[in-house]
């Protein structure tokens, strides 16, 4: 154990000695920064002043909508009720809903997480490929460490950059929301729709927790997959390329063969676990949370196998 220690400490020198890391974590807090700033800048006024008429106009307009469903689609139909129930809230205990406070930061930052994974897939996919690339993989395999140790340190290492970049995103977000709107609304609730139709008051930094949480999960598919790629290639920036690659296209595919019952087994239909959440729709109607965490499973499972076989079979002779 302790030479496994070790070697995830040596992995982790090799990753924050580079310029490029603290380049990557510049461009995360910029990238949070900016994304701030247009929270604040995007606010409107008019909603601000006149929030009561917007949502009495909104509930109007959803009661409308309500009259023309059909009971095939009740998912639809009781979101807007749901809606409308939230919006009545609201009203009823003079609660702007527009107002901005340190919660929306944090909360809309979550969607910048695509940012970590993606910073994170470079670094996951030139873990082992940089190896080759450098010629250092001779080096690293003569010591008495076996390969499948050497992988795990390099697989651990690579999650613990991910984690720290996770927490990361979270406090600057957090910093950012409480400097430009203050900790005052640091204590508001956050309204939920429970199964008796009653609106319920839940803790805004459990929310904010859940929104990080579904998005672990996509973040480490992702740098599974690119971590299995990398023991493919001996080119690093192949590795990163082909890595990229899966991961931008792999939703969009998805959406474009959503019609197909099939598309529920591919890894990217299932893995947004936020389209379980409360308002949203799964891709395709058969899927379920449990079915999802099935097939994510067994996708990690294969990802780690065949990352394990490339990587502890390969001649490095060449």
């Amino acid at each position: 154990m302790s030479s496994l220690v070790q070697l995830v400490r040596n992995e982790n020198m090799k990753i924050y000695r580079r310029p490029r890391t603290w380049i990557m974590v510049g461009i995360l807090i910029l990238a949070l920064g900016l994304f701030s700033w247009l929270i604040k800048w995007d606010s409107h006024d008019d909603n601000q002043s006149n929030w009561k008429n917007t949502l009495t106009q909104q509930n109007t307009q959803m009661q409308n909508d309500l009259k023309g469903l059909t009971p095939a689609e009740g998912k639809h139909q009781t979101w807007l009720t749901e809606q409308i129930e939230l919006n009545q809230y609201y009203l009823d205990h003079d609660i702007n809903p527009f107002d901005l406070s340190l919660w929306t930061y944090v909360n809309e930052s979550a969607s910048l997480i695509i940012l970590v994974t993606i910073l994170t897939v470079i670094i996951a996919a030139d873990m082992i490929a940089a190896e080759f690339s450098w010629g250092t993989i001779k080096l690293l395999l003569v010591g008495p460490s076996s390969r499948t140790k050497i992988m795990l340190a390099k697989y651990i290492s690579t999650m613990i950059f991910a984690v720290l970049l996770l927490i990361l995103s979270f406090v600057v977000a957090f910093l950012f929301g409480a400097i430009l709107e203050g900790f005052s609304g640091i204590s508001l609730p956050h309204l939920t729709i429970g199964d008796n139709g009653l609106v319920h008051e839940g803790s805004m930094i459990v929310n904010s927790l859940q929104q990080y949480g579904y998005n672990i999960v996509s973040l480490l598919m992702y740098v599974t997959m690119a971590f299995m790629i990398s023991s493919a290639f001996r080119s690093s920036s192949m590795a990163i390329a082909f890595s990229l690659l899966f991961m931008l296209v792999g939703n969009t595919l998805s959406g474009l063969l959503r019609q197909y019952s099939w598309v529920k087994y591919l890894l990217f239909s299932n893995i947004d676990l936020r389209q379980y959440l409360d308002g949203s729709q799964p891709l395709h109607p058969s899927m379920t949370l449990g079915f999802s965490i099935g097939v994510l499973v067994a996708y990690y499972v294969v990802f780690q196998l065949v990352a394990w076989l490339l990587f502890t079979r390969r001649d490095v002779a060449a």
